[in-house]
């Protein structure tokens, strides 16, 4: 659609009107002793050619003054869905190989899988290690989410060998402060403990039951992991995860813990995000817009040229 940005100055056209075709012009001509060799002659409307250019020449400069803009129609969207921020721990023991090729891959390619699912939904992304910070606040733009996945790595953590639990919920909490969706939800993927930040898991905890957000844990890591030995290797039961905490934070909050000890297990969470109570969101949509007023300017110069020639060059009118 078409707008104009300054249309006030659309009350300049009246005084042009004015000015061309009702202002009485008096001024003192050339005296002749008779007036007799001028009744016989056709008069010659020749010279309104001109006037008309340079009137059409301020019409468009008015129309430029005005600013026309093209933009497409500024539209509301109606969303049935709910706000969902991913919470990814990205310590260096995310690089184990329990999953293949390793748990941050895995992570992330069925992260990127649940994203292409969730049709209406709000998504946003927070990474964390020994510190934490938003890579994508809350957005419908779900490309953006599956691109900054794929680009992630552990080192977007300078202090990746620390693992800050309640400063990656803190971080997302905040994020979801100025939320209106009645359902809102935080999916915390994590293995390790936490062993950093300044905000503790059970303060998150707190902020998160005032807000009303739910927490869903996800603790990653085989059950069993293998470790060198001098005859080769063994598997010992692998309790760097601490589950305890996971459990409690998804309880006091009504989420729900699941252990992603393989992929069938990492995928319930998606099936359980599936069921939550759906909430319309208004979302806008922007749209590119074209200022116009350059080809009004120049079209007021060319007519402007040409009614000037006419006038002063071509139909030369004697008073």
């Amino acid at each position: 659609m078409y707008k104009f940005a300054n249309p006030y100055f659309f009350f300049l056209i009246f005084p042009l009107i004015y000015l061309f075709f009702f202002r009485n012009k008096k001024g003192k001509g050339i005296k002749l002793p008779s007036i007799k060799m001028l009744k016989n002659k056709k008069t010659s409307k020749k010279h309104l050619i001109s006037k008309f250019f340079i009137f059409v020449s301020l019409i468009l400069l008015v129309l430029a003054l005005a600013r026309p803009q093209k933009m497409n129609e500024n539209s509301e969207i109606k969303r049935s869905g709910i706000d969902i921020i991913v919470a990814l721990d990205l310590s260096k023991s995310m690089l184990a190989k329990d999953f293949k090729p390793n748990r941050l891959e895995k992570a992330k390619e069925i992260l990127k899988t649940f994203v292409e699912k969730r049709n209406g939904d709000r998504l946003g992304l927070v990474v964390f290690g020994g510190d934490a910070y938003t890579k994508v606040p809350l957005t419908f733009d779900h490309d953006v989410i599956k691109s900054m996945l794929s680009k992630i790595t552990t080192d977007d953590i300078t202090s990746n060998n620390e693992t800050a639990i309640g400063m990656g919920l803190g971080i997302g909490i905040n994020r979801m402060k100025k939320s209106n969706s009645k359902s809102k939800i935080i999916i915390l993927l994590t293995d390790g403990e936490n062993n950093s930040g300044i905000m503790s898991p059970e303060a998150s905890v707190k902020l998160a039951k005032e807000l009303k957000i739910k927490i869903y844990t996800v603790g990653i890591g085989a059950r069993e992991i293998e470790i060198p030995t001098f005859f080769g290797s063994r598997k010992i039961a692998n309790n760097q995860l601490d589950e305890p905490l996971l459990e409690y934070i998804a309880k006091e909050t009504k989420g729900e813990y699941f252990r992603a000890s393989d992929k069938e297990e990492f995928e319930k969470i998606f099936e359980k995000i599936d069921t939550l109570e759906k909430s319309d969101i208004d979302s806008k949509s922007f749209y590119q817009v074209i200022d116009l007023f350059s080809l009004f300017l120049k079209l007021s110069m060319i007519f402007l040229i040409i009614g000037l020639i006419l006038q002063y060059l071509i139909f030369i009118v004697i008073p």
